[in-house]
């Protein structure tokens, strides 16, 4: 069982010129509207790998909440640990200009109200995966990581958007995904002198939490550092022009997730997680991009096996 933990929200795409200054009145195209948040994306990622997944998380009573859930249901998530909120379902905004480039609106809204509680204790045990982001308070991430190695289960974090995490959290952690850019100001917030080297600051990182650190690099693959000191690297599947990347991540994390809860090595489960991140790079959107199991079986061959960096 893979237990997703986070925020649920409705993704809204918005086209437009140019991004503007402050105070400027900009007009937008509708381009699309999709359910999203990192956590049920990453649960949608599990599920279409072939995990048991349930989620945990709050929205509004809005016809969004109904469109997102209805969505999951049909993709075989447990939604029975999503809560209902006097507050509406959150909502990101992209707003994307004629020459790529991008702003994301986001509002929290139902999503701060996602608290620990609603993770019971007894489901917390060996052989269950928690998997969480950073798109909700840390306080409450590292409350639920606490419980959670306390009841013997697994934890993943996808350290993203943010990269506030304290020490604490960190010791609960069994696994860590942080982009390049990310790992290297955690690093340095935490005060890991190392260097901005991919390598290093998973070498670093594993060191500082005890965990398996995993730093994604995007079109270069990713490369992992076991907690014993093992480094692992893995390339991406060539797939020609990027459409979007905003599914990568949460894909890559959701069947990392899944591969790791089947019982697959860490090397195996990079190699299918960095399969996954490069296809949703081919779709528009974040959701919509995740591909499905057949889709990675389907490339497997195409990516070289991941190869040892340092022993």
């Amino acid at each position: 069982m893979i237990i997703v933990f986070g925020s649920i929200s409705m993704d809204m795409y918005l086209r437009v010129a140019d991004l503007g200054d402050t105070g400027t009145h900009i007009r937008a195209a509708y381009d699309d509207m999709v359910p999203g948040g990192k956590a049920a994306s990453q649960a949608l990622a599990a599920a279409r790998s072939g995990s048991k997944v349930a989620l945990v998380g709050k929205i509004g009573d809005d016809e969004f909440s109904n469109t997102i859930l209805n969505q999951l249901r049909r993709e075989g998530v447990m939604t029975s640990g999503v809560g209902k909120s006097a507050l509406p379902t959150g909502i990101n905004i992209s707003l994307e200009d004629a020459l790529g480039g991008r702003r994301i609106i986001s509002a929290a809204a139902a999503n701060e109200e996602v608290n620990s509680d609603q993770v019971p204790d007894e489901i917390l045990k060996e052989k269950t995966y928690i998997l969480m982001q950073t798109e909700i308070r840390a306080e409450v991430n590292s409350a639920l990581l606490a419980k959670a190695k306390k009841g013997g289960a697994i934890t993943v974090m996808n350290l993203s958007p943010s990269i506030e995490m304290s020490q604490k959290a960190l010791n609960n952690l069994d696994y860590l995904v942080v982009n390049s850019p990310e790992a290297a100001k955690l690093a340095e917030k935490i005060g890991i002198g190392v260097e901005n080297d991919a390598a290093k600051l998973a070498e670093g990182l594993a060191k500082q939490g005890e965990l398996n650190c995993i730093v994604t690099l995007g079109a270069r693959g990713a490369i992992a550092c076991t907690k014993e000191g093992l480094t692992w690297s893995v390339g991406a599947l060539d797939i020609g022009e990027i459409v979007d990347r905003a599914g990568a991540e949460d894909a890559y994390s959701g069947t990392l997730t899944a591969c790791l809860q089947a019982g697959m090595p860490l090397p195996r489960a990079m190699k299918r997680a960095s399969i996954a991140a490069s296809l949703a790079c081919t779709k528009k959107g974040g959701m919509t991009s995740i591909p499905y199991l057949a889709d990675i079986d389907a490339r497997i061959n195409d990516l070289p096996d991941p190869v040892i960096v340092k022993n």
